[in-house]
Protein backbone atom coordinates (compact mmCIF):
# COMPACT_ATOMS: atom_id res chain seq x y z
CA UNK A 1 0.00 0.00 0.00
CA UNK A 2 1.27 3.43 -0.94
CA UNK A 3 0.14 5.36 2.09
CA UNK A 4 -1.14 8.92 2.05
CA UNK A 5 1.59 10.02 4.46
CA UNK A 6 4.33 8.82 2.11
CA UNK A 7 2.76 10.70 -0.79
CA UNK A 8 2.54 13.82 1.37
CA UNK A 9 6.24 13.67 2.23
CA UNK A 10 7.12 13.24 -1.43
CA UNK A 11 5.06 16.24 -2.57
CA UNK A 12 6.25 18.49 0.26
CA UNK A 13 9.86 17.62 -0.59
CA UNK A 14 9.23 18.54 -4.23
CA UNK A 15 7.59 21.82 -3.20
CA UNK A 16 10.44 22.85 -0.91
CA UNK A 17 13.02 22.04 -3.58
CA UNK A 18 11.10 24.02 -6.23
CA UNK A 19 10.97 27.02 -3.90
CA UNK A 20 14.68 26.72 -3.16
CA UNK A 21 15.68 26.54 -6.82
CA UNK A 22 13.24 29.33 -7.70
CA UNK A 23 14.92 31.67 -5.26
CA UNK A 24 18.41 30.54 -6.28
CA UNK A 25 17.69 31.29 -9.93
CA UNK A 26 16.06 34.65 -9.22
CA UNK A 27 19.00 35.61 -7.02
CA UNK A 28 21.84 34.41 -9.23
CA UNK A 29 20.49 33.56 -12.69
CA UNK A 30 22.08 30.12 -12.34
CA UNK A 31 20.96 27.98 -15.31
CA UNK A 32 21.53 24.80 -13.32
CA UNK A 33 19.03 25.99 -10.70
CA UNK A 34 16.52 26.52 -13.50
CA UNK A 35 17.16 22.99 -14.75
CA UNK A 36 16.65 21.52 -11.26
CA UNK A 37 13.44 23.54 -10.85
CA UNK A 38 12.08 22.09 -14.09
CA UNK A 39 13.04 18.56 -13.03
CA UNK A 40 11.11 18.98 -9.77
CA UNK A 41 8.05 20.21 -11.68
CA UNK A 42 8.37 17.17 -13.97
CA UNK A 43 8.29 14.95 -10.89
CA UNK A 44 5.08 16.60 -9.72
CA UNK A 45 3.55 16.21 -13.17
CA UNK A 46 4.52 12.52 -13.19
CA UNK A 47 2.99 12.08 -9.73
CA UNK A 48 -0.20 13.82 -10.89
CA UNK A 49 -0.56 11.55 -13.92
CA UNK A 50 -0.05 8.56 -11.63
CA UNK A 51 -2.49 9.80 -8.96
CA UNK A 52 -5.18 10.86 -11.45
CA UNK A 53 -5.50 7.29 -12.68
CA UNK A 54 -6.76 6.34 -9.20
CA UNK A 55 -9.13 9.20 -8.43
CA UNK A 56 -12.15 10.94 -9.91
CA UNK A 57 -11.02 14.56 -9.67
CA UNK A 58 -8.46 15.89 -12.10
CA UNK A 59 -5.63 18.14 -10.93
CA UNK A 60 -4.95 19.34 -14.47
CA UNK A 61 -6.67 22.69 -13.98
CA UNK A 62 -4.86 23.31 -10.70
CA UNK A 63 -1.50 22.55 -12.27
CA UNK A 64 -1.99 24.68 -15.38
CA UNK A 65 -0.35 27.71 -13.77
CA UNK A 66 2.58 25.55 -12.68
CA UNK A 67 2.89 24.31 -16.27
CA UNK A 68 3.08 27.94 -17.40
CA UNK A 69 5.99 28.47 -14.99
CA UNK A 70 7.61 25.35 -16.46
CA UNK A 71 7.18 26.64 -20.01
CA UNK A 72 8.45 30.11 -19.07
CA UNK A 73 11.54 28.55 -17.50
CA UNK A 74 11.85 26.42 -20.63
CA UNK A 75 12.30 29.49 -22.83
CA UNK A 76 15.33 30.51 -20.79
CA UNK A 77 16.65 26.97 -20.53
CA UNK A 78 16.32 26.32 -24.28
CA UNK A 79 18.20 29.51 -25.16
CA UNK A 80 20.94 28.48 -22.71
CA UNK A 81 21.18 25.01 -24.28
CA UNK A 82 21.48 26.57 -27.75
CA UNK A 83 24.40 28.67 -26.54
CA UNK A 84 26.04 25.59 -25.00
CA UNK A 85 25.68 23.75 -28.30
CA UNK A 86 27.16 26.67 -30.23
CA UNK A 87 30.20 26.52 -27.98
CA UNK A 88 30.45 22.73 -27.98
CA UNK A 89 30.22 22.40 -31.77
CA UNK A 90 32.07 25.63 -32.64
CA UNK A 91 29.08 27.22 -34.34
CA UNK A 92 29.89 30.78 -35.37
CA UNK A 93 26.68 32.76 -35.78
CA UNK A 94 26.83 36.14 -33.97
CA UNK A 95 23.27 37.19 -34.84
CA UNK A 96 21.75 33.97 -33.48
CA UNK A 97 23.98 34.07 -30.40
CA UNK A 98 22.92 37.65 -29.64
CA UNK A 99 19.24 36.71 -30.04
CA UNK A 100 19.60 33.83 -27.55
CA UNK A 101 21.40 36.11 -25.10
CA UNK A 102 18.57 38.63 -25.49
CA UNK A 103 15.97 35.93 -24.74
CA UNK A 104 17.83 34.84 -21.60
CA UNK A 105 18.16 38.43 -20.36
CA UNK A 106 14.57 39.41 -21.15
CA UNK A 107 12.87 36.25 -19.90
CA UNK A 108 15.03 36.10 -16.76
CA UNK A 109 13.94 39.64 -15.97
CA UNK A 110 10.28 38.69 -16.31
CA UNK A 111 10.89 35.61 -14.16
CA UNK A 112 12.37 37.69 -11.36
CA UNK A 113 9.45 40.13 -11.41
CA UNK A 114 7.00 37.22 -11.05
CA UNK A 115 8.78 35.51 -8.15
CA UNK A 116 6.08 36.20 -5.54
CA UNK A 117 3.30 35.18 -7.93
CA UNK A 118 5.08 31.97 -8.95
CA UNK A 119 5.76 31.06 -5.32
CA UNK A 120 2.08 31.52 -4.47
CA UNK A 121 0.86 29.55 -7.50
CA UNK A 122 3.12 26.60 -6.72
CA UNK A 123 2.04 26.58 -3.05
CA UNK A 124 -1.62 26.67 -4.08
CA UNK A 125 -1.20 23.73 -6.48
CA UNK A 126 0.66 21.61 -3.93
CA UNK A 127 -1.94 22.40 -1.25
CA UNK A 128 -4.66 21.18 -3.59
CA UNK A 129 -2.78 17.96 -4.34
CA UNK A 130 -2.13 17.30 -0.65
CA UNK A 131 -5.84 17.53 0.14
CA UNK A 132 -6.74 15.12 -2.67
CA UNK A 133 -4.39 12.31 -1.63
CA UNK A 134 -5.56 8.85 -0.63
CA UNK A 135 -3.89 5.44 -0.16
CA UNK A 136 -3.17 3.48 -3.36
CA UNK A 137 -3.09 -0.30 -3.41
CA UNK A 138 0.06 -2.11 -4.52
CA UNK A 139 -1.66 -3.77 -7.46
CA UNK A 140 -2.84 -0.37 -8.71
CA UNK A 141 0.73 0.96 -8.55
CA UNK A 142 1.99 -2.12 -10.39
CA UNK A 143 -0.74 -1.79 -13.04
CA UNK A 144 0.09 1.88 -13.73
CA UNK A 145 3.83 1.31 -14.00
CA UNK A 146 3.42 -1.69 -16.30
CA UNK A 147 1.05 0.29 -18.50
CA UNK A 148 3.68 3.02 -18.91
CA UNK A 149 6.36 0.46 -19.66
CA UNK A 150 4.19 -1.34 -22.22
CA UNK A 151 3.50 1.97 -23.98
CA UNK A 152 7.24 2.65 -23.99
CA UNK A 153 7.99 -0.81 -25.34
CA UNK A 154 5.69 -0.22 -28.32
CA UNK A 155 7.59 2.94 -29.22
CA UNK A 156 11.03 1.38 -28.68
CA UNK A 157 10.28 -1.69 -30.83
CA UNK A 158 9.82 0.48 -33.92
CA UNK A 159 11.31 3.83 -32.91
CA UNK A 160 10.67 6.94 -34.94
CA UNK A 161 12.35 10.28 -34.44
CA UNK A 162 9.12 12.05 -33.48
CA UNK A 163 8.24 9.49 -30.77
CA UNK A 164 11.58 8.76 -29.10
CA UNK A 165 11.27 11.87 -26.97
CA UNK A 166 7.81 10.68 -25.86
CA UNK A 167 9.34 7.35 -24.85
CA UNK A 168 11.91 9.22 -22.79
CA UNK A 169 9.17 11.16 -21.00
CA UNK A 170 7.36 7.93 -20.12
CA UNK A 171 10.57 6.35 -18.86
CA UNK A 172 11.26 9.37 -16.67
CA UNK A 173 7.71 9.25 -15.29
CA UNK A 174 8.26 5.63 -14.30
CA UNK A 175 11.59 6.47 -12.64
CA UNK A 176 10.09 9.44 -10.76
CA UNK A 177 7.10 7.50 -9.43
CA UNK A 178 9.26 4.46 -8.65
CA UNK A 179 11.48 6.70 -6.52
CA UNK A 180 8.55 7.49 -4.25
CA UNK A 181 7.77 3.86 -3.39
CA UNK A 182 8.73 2.02 -0.20
CA UNK A 183 11.40 -0.68 -0.29
CA UNK A 184 9.10 -3.69 -0.06
CA UNK A 185 7.04 -2.52 -3.01
CA UNK A 186 10.18 -1.76 -5.01
CA UNK A 187 11.42 -5.32 -4.42
CA UNK A 188 8.03 -6.74 -5.36
CA UNK A 189 7.94 -4.81 -8.65
CA UNK A 190 11.48 -5.80 -9.66
CA UNK A 191 11.91 -2.92 -12.11
CA UNK A 192 15.49 -2.25 -13.20
CA UNK A 193 15.56 1.55 -12.99
CA UNK A 194 19.31 1.61 -13.69
CA UNK A 195 18.60 0.16 -17.13
CA UNK A 196 15.75 2.60 -17.71
CA UNK A 197 18.01 5.49 -16.73
CA UNK A 198 20.66 4.26 -19.17
CA UNK A 199 18.09 4.13 -21.95
CA UNK A 200 16.66 7.59 -21.29
CA UNK A 201 20.21 9.01 -21.18
CA UNK A 202 20.90 7.46 -24.60
CA UNK A 203 17.71 8.97 -26.01
CA UNK A 204 18.67 12.31 -24.48
CA UNK A 205 22.09 12.22 -26.17
CA UNK A 206 20.48 11.42 -29.51
CA UNK A 207 17.92 14.21 -28.99
CA UNK A 208 20.59 16.82 -28.20
CA UNK A 209 22.62 15.90 -31.28
CA UNK A 210 19.52 15.94 -33.48
CA UNK A 211 18.67 19.43 -32.19
CA UNK A 212 22.24 20.58 -32.93
CA UNK A 213 21.91 19.36 -36.55
CA UNK A 214 18.58 21.15 -36.97
CA UNK A 215 20.06 24.27 -35.40
CA UNK A 216 22.95 24.33 -37.85
CA UNK A 217 20.72 23.83 -40.85
CA UNK A 218 17.94 26.24 -39.80
CA UNK A 219 20.42 29.02 -38.95
CA UNK A 220 22.56 28.31 -42.02
CA UNK A 221 25.56 28.04 -39.72
CA UNK A 222 28.55 25.75 -39.85
CA UNK A 223 30.19 24.19 -42.87
CA UNK A 224 29.26 20.95 -44.59
CA UNK A 225 32.01 19.01 -42.77
CA UNK A 226 30.64 20.10 -39.36
CA UNK A 227 27.09 19.14 -40.30
CA UNK A 228 28.21 15.77 -41.65
CA UNK A 229 30.15 15.11 -38.44
CA UNK A 230 27.10 15.91 -36.31
CA UNK A 231 24.86 13.76 -38.48
CA UNK A 232 27.25 10.84 -37.95
CA UNK A 233 27.14 11.50 -34.20
CA UNK A 234 23.33 11.57 -34.32
CA UNK A 235 23.19 8.29 -36.23
CA UNK A 236 25.69 6.73 -33.81
CA UNK A 237 23.51 7.82 -30.89
CA UNK A 238 20.49 6.32 -32.66
CA UNK A 239 22.31 3.01 -33.10
CA UNK A 240 23.16 3.05 -29.37
CA UNK A 241 19.46 3.42 -28.54
CA UNK A 242 18.66 0.43 -30.74
CA UNK A 243 21.34 -1.68 -29.03
CA UNK A 244 20.31 -0.71 -25.49
CA UNK A 245 16.58 -1.12 -26.18
CA UNK A 246 16.97 -4.58 -27.72
CA UNK A 247 15.21 -7.00 -25.37
CA UNK A 248 13.58 -4.07 -23.54
CA UNK A 249 11.03 -6.01 -21.50
CA UNK A 250 13.54 -8.64 -20.35
CA UNK A 251 16.06 -5.96 -19.33
CA UNK A 252 13.46 -3.88 -17.49
CA UNK A 253 12.71 -6.78 -15.18
CA UNK A 254 16.27 -8.05 -14.91
CA UNK A 255 17.62 -7.67 -11.36
CA UNK A 256 20.00 -4.73 -11.00
CA UNK A 257 23.35 -5.52 -9.37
Amino acid sequence: MLKRKRQQKYLIKRWLEIRRQLYVFVGSGDQEALHRLRVEIKKIRAFTKFAESHEEKSAAAQLEKVRKIFRRAGLIREAGIHLQMMKQFNIDHPAFKNEELRIIDQESGKFRLRLTRYDKQIRHAITYLLKALHPIRNRAVKHWLRRQLKATAKIIVAPSTDKLHLARKKIKNVIYVHGMLHKRLVLMLGINTSYLDQLQEAIGKWHDTAIAVKLLISQNAGNKATINKLERERDKAGAAIHMISDGFWRKVFMASH
